[in-house]
């Protein structure tokens, strides 16, 4: 048993003998992290963080108390206990996990200390390599985190381990435009994923391209994954249960009523450890239960344009009388934030559409004879849940004629509405996603409507 794991142990022993219900969860991580700039990859780093938060139940309250201190179990206890004289009423306590016990580990990805510093070295160099490779300049970071997280109840204890790759790219333009593109990825290998060169490649023609204002008439618009995360964050934010709670859903009170294209369905779901695709995006293992202790399980949001259910913590399924879906958790499931509270969190999320999926960028690229492309938007969250429109400005675009990039779009105001643009004037999306995370992670593909009318 782990040091860690013995701590958990004996919080939980201590905590048993004061509160009428106890839950205890310790995260113990190390990050191995190169920067690039220029090309070239700086010295590698390593931390590790070991942080431990306990929750205790008692006389109907709630009481909680984090460290990454060595405190003794009667301290932090005794600290919780007075936490919860003052404390939120407590919900009763989630239902376990009917299998307790240990997840299956992730493969190391890099043995060792010197191991996972030598893997990031590689994959750094790799990202430098670019540079020269495709005629822009690569910034960057390559990081590797092996993440063990133990929880402790009454019911017993769990204990689940991963361990990935992350790299974060920017590439420079060197002409008048000095374009930015950005790109993330998750990978278990020291490999970098074949869909960053290539994407890299297709982009570097567009440096040098002429500034142009987007077009007045109506035209097609061809959204890349970062896009369609920003297109629809307010959706995801509308089905959370803290939006309902809140009052501030444009979605919970349309649960199976028709809101977008019949063939789109947006769902949250793990990856099994050995999968992988050549975006590295795959393979990210879940883990067993949420930070509540309640079982993850794969979960449709939308299902053929329908919003079918809302994801929950085990507290806001309690407050909207509906049943925990596995999804709370401090911060996420891949990178736990003790000081956070526990909230509903989508970690896996993917979008599809049956029978509108077509192969690359490359093919939906050249069925756009008028049209722009939109890379990245900025302040599309600021309504959160309460519109489907995403009003915000486009930080990168470009400008399509003919099936190809004619030019860099100047930074304009955008207002787009999720239940146009994945409704009737859908046309379709890529069949490879890659991976984006803010707010809520999943896996996006490039996706394409019409400027008129889409398919029925």
């Amino acid at each position: 048993m782990s040091t860690l794991a013995e701590r958990v142990a004996e919080i939980g022993a201590a905590a048993a003998a004061h509160a009428d219900h106890w839950e205890v969860l310790g995260v113990d991580r190390v990050d191995t992290v190169v920067e690039v700039g220029s090309g070239v990859p700086d010295a590698v780093r390593s931390a590790h963080e070991a942080a431990l938060c306990l929750r205790v139940h008692r006389a109907g309250r709630v009481g909680t108390v984090t460290t990454t201190g060595p405190e003794d179990a009667g301290a932090l206890v005794r600290h919780a206990v007075r936490s919860a004289a003052y404390g939120p009423p407590a919900s009763p306590p989630a239902r376990p996990s009917p299998a307790p016990g240990r997840s299956p580990a992730a493969e190391p990805a890099g043995d060792g200390e010197g191991g996972a510093a030598r893997a990031v070295r590689r994959l750094a160099e790799g990202l430098g390599a670019l540079q020269s490779a495709v005629g822009l300049t690569m910034h960057g970071t390559v990081s590797r985190t092996e993440q063990t997280v133990h929880r402790m109840a009454p019911e017993g204890h769990q204990e689940g381990r991963d361990c990935f790759f992350h790299v974060s790219a920017l590439a420079e333009g060197a002409g008048t435009s000095g374009i930015q593109l950005p790109w993330n990825g998750w990978t278990r290998s020291a490999a970098l994923p074949a869909g960053l060169a290539s994407w890299l490649s297709t982009a570097a023609g567009w440096a040098g391209l002429p500034v142009l204002d987007a077009p007045s008439r109506e035209h097609d618009v061809l959204l890349a994954p970062a896009a369609v995360h920003a297109l629809l964050t307010p959706l995801v934010t509308a089905l959370s249960g803290t939006a309902a709670v809140s009052g501030r859903s444009f979605a919970a009170g349309g649960l199976g009523v028709p809101l977008l294209h019949t063939s789109i369905s947006l769902r949250d779901h793990p990856s099994p450890p050995a999968a992988g695709d050549e975006e590295g995006t795959e393979g990210l293992a879940w883990p067993g239960s949420d930070d509540d202790g309640v079982p993850c399980a794969p979960l449709t949001l939308i299902d053929s344009g329908v919003p079918a259910r809302l994801y929950h913590s085990h507290r806001t399924a309690v407050a909207c009388g509906d049943v925990p879906t596995g999804h709370g958790f401090r911060g996420n499931a891949l990178r736990r934030t003790m000081l956070r509270p526990i909230t509903p969190v989508l970690n896996g999320a993917t979008l599809s559409a049956e029978d509108s999926e077509t192969g690359r960028f490359d093919d939906l690229l050249g069925g756009v004879r008028d049209g722009v492309l939109i890379e990245s938007l900025m302040g599309g969250q600021q309504r959160g849940g309460l519109s489907p429109i995403v009003e915000g400005r486009i930080r990168l675009g470009f400008l399509i004629r003919h099936g190809r990039v004619a030019g860099v779009l100047h930074p304009c105001a955008v207002a787009l509405d999720l239940r146009e643009v994945l409704g009737a004037r859908f046309l379709g999306l890529t069949e490879h996603r890659w991976a984006v995370s803010r707010i809520w992670s999943g896996r996006m593909p490039f996706v394409l409507a019409s400027a008129g009318g889409g398919r029925a």
